[in-house]
């Protein structure tokens, strides 16, 4: 019997063990940071040694850390608070398991953020997961043909909302040989077909686009069928209103949170020329996936340092 009893106790403390080491490991995934800004010199160190630049919309783990040279700027949104923290360099600063941690350098600035943005903030984590692995985005969309694999249709984005009744279409690579653009209304109608002479198209005004319509829409040569594919959405007058009036303006004293918020609610209505274009000012492309990527050295957020007081 006492046998029993300690086999028992042994079972349970060994499963209790195990709870914990499973919920370590979950906690040691979680992103405990939002980056919402950073000057172009601000390096990010991972746990396994691996350094790249901070990027706004990186979310960042336990056990990261943070160099901010001299007279740069970092910016971060701690999840569990919903406390914006902006650091000035030089400073050395920790993710730890609740918070960011200053290990050196002047104390952060700390704001509170509106609701509307801690929500565009959750709909963005939930909406796009944090790559555990580094992997290849797939190009979108994919082209049906070998023969065309260099060719990639750059705008609209497959699935892009539309905030104008003037579609136009940009393409990259060898244009298939007498190739036409066919657009498909949301029954499967034809609508238009348009010869594609060069990699810029646009429509005549005989093609009467409403708001509201969606459409599919394919590549094609004169013999050997589709060659791409995809589909866009023209949103209602009321939608294309309410997301450009609701538009950020690009000046020196525009603080790059407040660009950010503006690309994330573009990109999360699927608007993604308009996003792309603040994600361009910011110095970054977005993947499909939602992986930031530096472009250019923009130094976002420099001019804007003097002005933290109108931020969020």
């Amino acid at each position: 019997m006492l046998i029993v009893k300690w086999t028992r106790l042994l079972w349970m403390i060994l499963w209790s063990m195990g709870i914990s080491t499973s919920l370590g490991a979950e906690n040691a995934y979680s992103a405990v940071v939002f980056v919402l800004a950073a000057t172009d010199k601000v390096v990010v160190t991972n746990p396994q040694g691996q350094r790249y630049s901070a990027l706004p919309v990186q979310r960042l783990l336990s056990g990261h850390r943070v160099t901010v040279p001299k007279g740069q700027r970092f910016s971060v949104l701690v999840l569990n608070t919903g406390k914006r923290r902006v650091f000035y360099g030089p400073a050395q600063l920790e993710v730890v398991s609740d918070t960011i941690r200053l290990l050196s350098g002047a104390a952060a600035k700390v704001f509170s953020l509106a609701q509307q943005d801690l929500s565009l903030v959750d709909r963005w984590i939930n909406l796009y997961e944090r790559p555990k692995n580094a992997v290849a985005d797939k190009v979108n969309p994919t082209p049906t043909s070998s023969s065309d694999v260099e060719l990639e249709v750059v705008q609209p984005i497959d699935g892009s909302l539309l905030l104008t009744r003037t579609p136009e279409f940009v393409f990259k690579g060898e244009l298939p040989r007498e190739g036409s653009l066919l657009l498909f209304d949301s029954k499967g109608k034809r609508f238009w077909v348009e010869p594609i002479e060069s990699q810029y198209l646009t429509f005549p005004s005989a093609a009467k686009f409403e708001w509201g319509q969606r459409f599919t829409w394919e590549v094609r040569r004169l013999t050997g069928g589709r060659v791409l594919h995809g589909s866009f959405n023209i949103a209602s007058q009321d939608t294309a209103r309410t997301l450009l009036q609701a538009r950020i303006p690009d000046l020196p004293s525009t603080l790059p949170e407040s660009m950010l918020f503006d690309g994330m609610r573009l990109q999360l209505a699927g608007a993604y020329r308009e996003a792309n274009q603040v994600w361009e000012r910011l110095g970054m492309s977005l993947s499909p996936t939602g992986r930031p990527s530096q472009i250019r050295n923009v130094p976002a957020g420099a001019t804007a340092a003097t002005h933290e007081s109108h931020g969020h």
